[in-house]
């Protein structure tokens, strides 16, 4: 039956679908059972991935080995289904839940993480319509390691760092290939009557002119004349200046994400909370990249005494308490507080976690930003901040 024939089960069915979707996505706080499916999924990507590393070793033979064909076996079905799974539960994600559930399955399906859980599989249904070297596909399989970066804030981090630096990136793309270019052209001139066959064209000296200014260097093309040399050794150096400007780049981006990413935060986690529930899917997504996630363990201050606001913060998961002269005030999932546009930066009132604690924040100008683009959801915001503290 389609899901438009329901008839009385439709309820339950979209119930048991949510709480699927729940488990696959981990976003509830507690939920154990979402706990464990995640960490199996992580270990049967491991055991994959080594197995088909080792396989690659011939004194192993474990291509011959009957645990280890029931092995990759056992990870395929899992992982087909997952892939499957996944695909039913799409329109219960909060960017497809307007959409029809063949177009929310549909669009799921081309995104990289459904790619790569789909590239995770394929090889061996491949190789049941095709003959298909085997030792191609068991590297093909190695792909699955991709799958981890669905669990690692790691993985995430360093996306966002490259995202949020693909400008400066670009450029620094644009001069290596000018420098490449420069470097292949001057070699070309001087070592081209020389060694004609490694150097007879532009082309051809790009090769020398590349591992040079990357600093490989592999040897199997150098210059023989003194002036090639000297073109050699200005290479060498300019290309380590080079590197150097995408690498500081990665590494100051990756290292300031990282400080304010404590954790992956997903749609659906901020979907559930109360300032953002029932946004359309454009304006969840303008919210998202906006948002750092802080985690405390029980007892640090989120907000120490006389501290001056400096974030909007919205509690994710746990209880903090606002320590008030007329007692503690508690605070918990959905409950908002510290700096509001239009108010002036005022002394917070301090505030410790009572457990462990997961909150978001929005820095000052990303605030602005959001009060100007979505006054709607500042509006939701402030609110829910005069909800909890009236002086606020």
């Amino acid at each position: 039956m389609g899901e438009h024939k329901m008839g009385e089960l439709k309820p339950a069915l979209r119930t048991l679908r949510r709480r699927i979707f729940d488990i696959l996505e981990r976003d509830l706080p507690g939920d154990h059972i979402a706990d464990a499916v995640h960490y199996i999924l992580i270990a049967v990507v491991l055991l994959s991935v080594g197995g088909a590393v080792l396989a690659t070793v011939p004194s192993l033979q474990l291509r011959e080995k009957w645990w280890f064909h029931w092995g990759e076996f056992s990870a395929l079905i899992i992982f087909t289904v997952e892939y499957g799974v996944r695909l039913w539960v799409a329109p219960e994600h909060p960017l497809r839940k307007r959409l029809k559930p063949l177009v929310a399955r549909a669009r799921y399906a081309v995104t990289a993480p459904a790619l790569i859980d789909l590239v995770a599989i394929l090889p061996w249904f491949v190789s049941l319509i095709t003959e298909v070297d085997v030792h191609a596909l068991l590297v093909l399989r190695l792909l699955r390691f991709l799958k981890l970066a669905r669990y690692s804030s790691g993985f995430n981090a360093l996306y966002l760092a490259v995202r949020r630096e693909r400008y400066a990136l670009l450029s620094c793309l644009i001069i290596l290939w000018t420098g490449v270019l420069m470097a292949a052209t001057a070699m070309y001139l001087i070592e081209r009557n020389v060694q004609p066959d490694k150097f007879g064209s532009i082309p051809e000296a790009m090769w020398w002119a590349i591992t040079t200014l990357t600093t490989v260097g592999y040897g199997d093309v150098v210059p023989v004349t003194n002036l090639g040399r000297v073109v050699g050794a200005i290479t060498m150096v300019s290309g380590l200046m080079m590197l150097a400007l995408p690498i500081a780049i990665i590494a100051s981006s990756f290292s300031e994400v990282i400080s304010k990413h404590n954790f992956v935060v997903t749609f659906s986690m901020i979907s559930r909370l109360p300032p953002f529930s029932d946004l359309e899917a454009p304006v969840l997504g303008d919210i998202l990249p906006l948002l750092n996630s802080r985690s405390f363990d029980r007892g640090h201050h989120v907000v120490r005494q006389g501290e001056t606001a400096a974030h909007l913060f919205v509690v994710l998961q746990g209880r903090l308490e606002m320590e008030r002269e007329e007692g503690t005030r508690s605070l918990g999932p959905g409950d908002v507080f510290g700096l509001l546009p239009g108010h002036t930066k005022a002394s917070l009132l301090p505030v410790r976690a009572v457990i462990k604690t997961k909150i978001l924040a929005i820095e000052e100008n990303e605030l602005h930003m959001l009060a100007l683009r979505h006054p709607a959801v500042m509006g939701r915001l402030a609110a829910a901040a005069r909800d909890r503290d009236p002086e606020a």
